[in-house]
């Protein structure tokens, strides 16, 4: 009788409003989702596998708004996004990982009749597998440029069917259904997530994980090159930088003449084709037998006091066949590359 009373609270809202407080006190992360058009098995399904990790609890929205306003504080932003159909989702998840579970549960749907699209829908070009037959005029009537081509119903251009907002007609549902053409996804509808006072919206939470991954790739090789260059010294570092260090030894050692095992092979191999690089400058006379040999067959038939001239000549040639051919490799590969990009763009 009491509960009759205009304004009068019904006791059995007042019961539900504190357990649900009590409910949301207890997870540190709370989402308030949508459900319209999922199946009621796909629902139940979501419930079992979520089971002791996620809790899924369908609110009416006029309850759900008084407990928000009972939690107050930050609480009370997230009344902005109760309409509709709405649940709420609790979990000790934080929001990303939240966030791309739901994601991951939506499945493939087609488009109901007088639906409102949320997206652009667009057919394709091409062949389908049906043959001539009645299919023929229903692609049509939806509008869809469809005819018959050796003995295959194919589609001649692509054609947006339905825009984003725009009513989907029974006859173009229907063609899409024939085409098994499903352009959206139905599952819970992620429309804000709190954690400790912080309001995250599909927008913050929709993460490309292999776009960030190829930025921490990026960041680190950064990273890498920095601490090289500033010979700062760490795990990762230490070996190039001890590699350098040796190499920029050796090259001093080389150039200043330091006589030391390392560089001793170097060091005697420049020597020598120094002494070589004299002999032949020098008359016929101001060298030995043995060093004659040596020219010779550096040389080939090149005279002594020529200055390896045509030696030079000859290592310049060759030089510039290698040049050639390596240019000549270059067009070839260049040209298999536009080949390739004309052949992935038609």
């Amino acid at each position: 009788m009491m509960s009759a009373i205009r304004g009068k609270v019904p006791a059995w809202k007042l019961k539900e409003v504190e357990e649900l407080k009590k409910l949301i006190k207890s997870y540190p992360v709370l989402a308030i989702v949508g459900f319209r058009g999922m199946p009621s098995s796909q629902f139940q399904k979501l419930r079992r596998e979520f089971r002791g990790e996620i809790v899924i609890r369908v609110v009416k929205n006029t309850i759900l708004e008084r407990v928000l306003d009972s939690l107050g504080g930050e609480y009370k932003k997230l009344k902005d996004y109760i309409e509709d159909q709405t649940a709420i989702v609790l979990t000790k998840l934080n929001p990303f990982k939240l966030y791309k579970k739901l994601e991951d549960t939506k499945t493939p749907s087609p488009l109901k009749p007088n639906q409102i699209s949320p997206t652009d829908v667009i057919v394709e070009s091409g062949t389908t597998p049906f043959p001539p037959g009645p299919i023929l005029g229903e692609l049509q009537m939806a509008g869809i440029p469809a005819a018959i081509e050796r003995g295959k119903v194919v589609i001649k251009n692509s054609v947006t069917l339905v825009k984003a907002g725009e009513i989907v007609k029974p006859e173009v549902a229907r063609a899409l259904q024939l085409l098994e053409i499903k352009p959206i996804k139905i599952g819970l509808e992620t429309r804000a997530v709190m954690e400790d006072g912080i309001l995250f919206t599909p927008e913050d939470l929709a993460i490309d994980e292999t776009k960030i991954f190829e930025e921490f790739v990026e960041s680190a090789r950064r990273a890498l090159n920095l601490a090289i260059n500033i010979a700062y010294i760490t795990e990762e570092t230490a070996e190039i930088l001890i590699k350098k260090a040796f190499v920029n030894a050796k090259n001093l050692a080389l150039n200043a003449k330091i006589y030391e095992k390392e560089v001793m092979p170097e060091i005697l191999s420049k020597a020598y084709s120094d002494m070589l690089s004299l002999a032949s400058i020098l008359g016929e006379d101001a060298i030995d037998d043995e060093l004659k040999e040596r020219l010779k067959d550096l040389k080939g038939d090149v005279k002594v006091g020529e200055k390896l001239e045509k030696t030079e000549v000859v290592k310049e040639e060759k030089v510039e066949e290698k040049k050639e051919e390596k240019e000549e490799e270059e067009e070839v590969k260049e040209e298999e590359a536009l080949e390739g990009l004309g052949a992935l763009f038609g």
